[in-house]
Parts: C-alpha cells; structure tokens; sequence
C-alpha cells in the first residue's frame, strides 16, 4: 500500500494551521463586537440581539461559543486579561503592602466602573457557572488577587503551603467584599437621582461617591477592620468637639 508524501502531509498541516488561525481570529472578532454590544445596549441582550448587534446569525455564534454561557465567558476572559494586566502593572510599581491592596482595589473599581453593562454580563450565574478553564469570572479574579497578595503573607514567616492557602482565603475575602460594594454602588447609581430628587437618602448618598472616594473607603475596611473604622471615627469627633470649644468664646 503507498505511503502519503511527505509534501502532502505538509499541506494538510498547513491548511489546518491557517483554519485554527482563521478560526482563532474570528473567535476574538465575535468577543469584541459582544463585548461593544453589550457596553452599549447592556447585559440583558438575548442572543438574537446579540447577533442583530454583531451583524451575523445566531448559528454563527453558537458555532463558536456552543451557546450563550459560552460567549459569557469567553468575554470575560477578555475582562480578565484586561485585568491581569492592569495587577500586573499595579505589581510592579507598588510594593507596600496597604498600598497594593488600595491599588488592587482601584483596579476593580475601575472595571466595573468603566462598563457596568459588561460586568453584569460576565457575572450573571450562567456565567460564573462555566466549566473549564476559566473556572467562572468570579473565581479567576479571586486567584489573580491571591497571587498578588502572596508577597504580603510571606513577611510573616510561615510555610508556603499555608501562605498559599491563606491567600487563596483572602483573595475570596477581598474579591468578596469588593464586588459586593461595587454592586450596590453601581445599582445606585443607575437610579440617576441625586439624594434629594427622589431617590432614598441612603442610595443617594451611596451614589453621590466617586471611585476614589470609594477606593479610599474599601481600603480602609480591609486595611484596618472595623475597629480601625472606629477608632478613626471616634479620633474626628474628638477633633470636631476639641475645634467647636475653640471657636465658642462663652
């Protein structure tokens, strides 16, 4: 029986090689056009809009992502990137410890900010649900933190083993409580109302807080705890107590 010639076992790589670029590309085209779908029209979008917004079919998209949690997660992974990048740079020019979290903090922050509607979208549970590498958006933040954060426990002395695992328990803490504010910040201020035109005192205080004030604020709480709150807290009214008896001549 006749062997197949080299050459042609050549060209067949080489076809195949060119489909996986083809593909490939293709794959990050329908990632950036969802992402700016989703940016502009928001993360409630079903996938028939969604392939109206891109300007292909639905076919098309399952062809690639296999269905809609697929193409959640593969712009999250997009995020991600985006993300690491952005701890990477944190990294590497901030090395004090209450420093790198307030930085790390301000990253987040900023993501969310930036596009709420994307955030929503990758966050949704059909996204954070996705198997595979990616482990769910959610998740791969909480690594991403703990490996920035692994520098901060080794001055402690400990085991690397447990370093590690006490990483991976604060990155969950962190990742934890900073989503949790960032959501309640960003969905007050999709009510567009200031504290005084109809919204309730509360939200509107919330949502009158720019990021850095709010950066400042998280940092803080994970900094200190509460009793560094506190003791902050009890320190100003002491000030403002000790600046009002100055200012009064009776």
């Amino acid at each position: 029986m006749p062997s197949t010639p080299p050459e042609a076992d050549v060209r067949v790589d080489g076809r195949d090689a060119r489909w996986a670029e083809h593909r490939s590309s293709r794959r990050a085209e329908l990632v950036r056009a969802a992402r700016r779908a989703v940016h502009h029209r928001g993360p409630d979008l079903s996938m028939d809009d969604l392939a109206a917004e891109i300007g292909t079919s639905k076919s098309i998209i399952y062809r690639y992502f296999t269905d809609k949690s697929g193409l959640q997660g593969a712009v999250g992974a997009a995020v991600i990137d985006d993300l690491r990048a952005a701890l990477g740079e944190v990294g590497e020019r901030v090395t004090r410890p209450r420093d790198r979290i307030a930085a790390m903090v301000d990253v987040y922050l900023g993501i969310v900010e930036s596009s709420a509607g994307v955030y929503a979208f990758v966050t949704q549970p059909e996204a954070t649900a996705t198997a595979g590498a990616l482990r769910g958006f959610v998740a791969e933040i909480e690594d991403i933190v703990a490996e920035a954060l692994l520098p901060v426990l080794r001055h402690g002395g400990g085991a690397a083993e447990e370093d590690h695992a006490l990483a991976a328990l604060w990155g969950a803490g962190v990742v934890g409580h900073v989503r949790s504010v960032a959501e309640r910040w960003i969905a007050a201020r999709s009510t567009g109302l200031p504290a005084d035109d109809g919204a309730p005192a509360v939200e509107g205080g919330i949502a009158a807080l720019d990021r850095a004030a709010l950066a400042a604020h998280i940092t803080d709480w994970l900094w200190t705890g509460a009793m560094g709150v506190a003791r902050r807290s009890r320190n100003a009214s002491t000030r403002t107590e000790t600046d009002d008896a100055i200012g009064d001549p009776s």
